[in-house]
């Protein structure tokens, strides 16, 4: 039997939109925290190789294009409890996403073998990424549940982006500004794992906010489907296809060039590009970066009463471009101690990538909505957690595409893993722990009070070597520069290319599918003429 909407529903209020964007910066505190300090604390602080890795990381990607849909098919047809279809996936995705992230970082020891030691930590990531999709997915699919026309999902999703798009700047400010360098005492390793326990700590308690407060009070067609069911709408939906396949490649491009800046700012730029010490001086580009992020998705909105929705998607291909022509020759040019031009410089460029991504971010999540319809409209079918899937396994294949591709940049450039040393006193005891470069089966030191430090304890004599001119080449700087800003534009040139030609879900064409999935929705009984009329 057929349920009919409730008439005099509550349109969304502010209330729920904050909320539900708070879970959207949950989310976002564990995706943003693998990939930003993951794959550095396996290849620099683990001593793991960073092409095994990366290729690790991708044939993970592979099974989530299995997994995901299958996973998303799952929650599509479990029954619906008295919490909802999606909520209760939601909180229990994030508690077993916070459990997997913290053992993600989990420091193993030196008695741990190298495959040991890569069988866990790839079984980890598996594991995480099954797990967020738990999370992720339902968490877009409620989007038409609590938001029933364009313009209520143009606000909450602006403003889920806006809030989560947070998560990449506190969780970088959190980690490099505040848990590096003062809980640093016993060892990077020990620090890295509680970025990563704070991290989910953060995730679940917003989550469980969003859970809270967001009910799902507009029910849609519900179809059981199947991994069949999958690929046959994945074949069928010609607008899915465009969308995904631009957007991986976009997101590709603006994962490698940002998400990774962490690697630039570790390794301190030595050629003397730092107004502040390399931890506050990657805070204070995000600082200025997400401000032009923020901005972008706070008047999102606005926006697209004065220009068309399509042609601000365009822009974030374009402007994207030009920020990484832009920031190659920041980074690249970079002249030694003219810190506050190099901080300035640097920080205006990224927030010109992050101002269009961020006008990327909201398009693509109404996007994923209107296809979703658009799904509906061709098969008479509404399978919204598959199509949500779609956007979470994007955003993993993209993280994947970008690991990988700064994985080979690493490996090019010869850079040295960076170790842990516990110095003791000279009675013995712990004093304290100190980190080096280590190549050539030799730690290299350039601090004077590190060097002092390690000259101190007796188990580095001989081991220990003082280095006054820089650790890191230009040669490797500038392979690692390379691989970061001028990998990303072909890339985006590529997704624009595919989107302009096959996308044409805006303007009249969709108002006419939406106008048609409404009285269809009338003409079965599912939701009321007059309600319809008033929404």
């Amino acid at each position: 039997m057929k349920t009919k909407k409730k008439s005099g529903a509550k349109r969304l209020s502010t209330g729920e939109v904050v909320t539900y964007s708070l879970g959207s910066l949950g989310a976002q505190f564990s995706g943003n925290c693998v990939n930003a300090f993951f794959l550095i604390y396996l290849c620099i602080y683990q001593g793991l190789n960073p092409l095994v890795m990366t290729v690790a990381f991708v044939l993970a990607k592979m099974w989530d294009a299995i997994n995901d849909p299958m996973l998303a098919a799952i929650i599509n047809n479990v029954k619906k409890s008295r919490f909802g279809r999606y909520r209760p996936w939601i909180f229990f995705g994030a508690v077993t996403n916070a459990a997997t992230l913290v053992a993600m970082f989990v420091p193993l020891g030196e008695d741990v073998s190298t495959v040991g030691k890569y069988v866990y930590y790839i079984s980890m990531y598996v594991l995480w990424g099954m797990s967020f999709t738990l999370v992720d997915v339902p968490f877009w699919t409620m989007l038409p549940t609590i938001a029933n026309t364009t313009s209520e999902r143009n606000r909450a999703s602006s403003m889920a982006k806006l809030i989560g798009g947070l998560g990449g700047f506190l969780v970088g400010m959190i980690g490099t500004s505040i848990i590096l360098p003062n809980f640093s005492q016993n060892g990077m390793k020990s620090a890295y794992m509680i970025i990563g326990a704070t991290a989910g700590m953060i995730m679940i308690i917003f989550l469980l906010v969003m859970v809270i407060f967001n009910k799902e009070k507009y029910p849609i067609p519900h179809s059981n489907v199947s991994l069949k069911t999958v690929i046959k709408l994945f074949k069928s939906n010609d607008q899915l296809r465009p969308y995904a396949f631009s957007l991986v490649l976009y997101l590709s491009g603006v994962n490698i060039a940002t998400s990774q800046l962490l690697y630039l700012y570790t390794y301190c730029y030595q050629d003397g590009a730092n107004l502040l010490d390399s931890a506050y001086s990657y805070t204070l580009f995000w600082v200025v970066a997400c401000t032009g992020q923020g901005i972008a998705m706070f008047f999102y909105d606005q926006i697209t009463k004065k220009i068309p929705r399509e042609k601000i998607y365009e822009f974030s291909f374009w402007g994207c471009v030009f920020s990484y022509i832009l920031m190659f020759i920041i980074f690249f040019f970079l002249e030694e101690k003219h810190y506050l031009f190099n901080a300035i410089a640097i920080a205006l460029s990224g927030t010109f990538v992050m101002l269009a991504s961020g006008l990327n971010q909201i398009g693509s999540t109404v996007m994923i909505a209107d296809i979703t319809d658009y799904g509906e409209y061709k098969t008479g079918k509404r399978a919204d957690s598959i199509m949500f899937s779609v956007s979470t396994l994007i955003q993993k294949i993209a993280g994947a595409m970008a690991m990988l591709i700064l994985g080979i940049g690493i490996s090019v450039a010869g850079l040295p893993t960076i170790s842990d040393l516990p110095i003791a006193n000279p009675d013995g005891s712990y004093k304290t722990t100190v980190s080096a470069f280590y190549d050539d089966d030799k730690y290299l030191i350039s601090s004077e009070e590190t060097w002092e430090l390690v000259q101190s304890d007796s188990q580095y004599d001989g081991k220990a070597e003082f280095v006054e001119d820089n650790l890191i080449s230009n040669k490797s700087l500038t392979i690692l520069r390379s691989f970061m800003f001028l990998m990303p534009i072909p890339l985006c040139i590529i997704a624009y290319f595919i989107y302009k030609k096959k996308y044409i879900l805006y303007g009249k064409t969709y108002d006419d599918i939406k106008s048609e999935i409404d009285r269809r929705r009338i003409e079965n009984g599912f939701i009321d003429d007059s309600e319809n009329t008033s929404a």
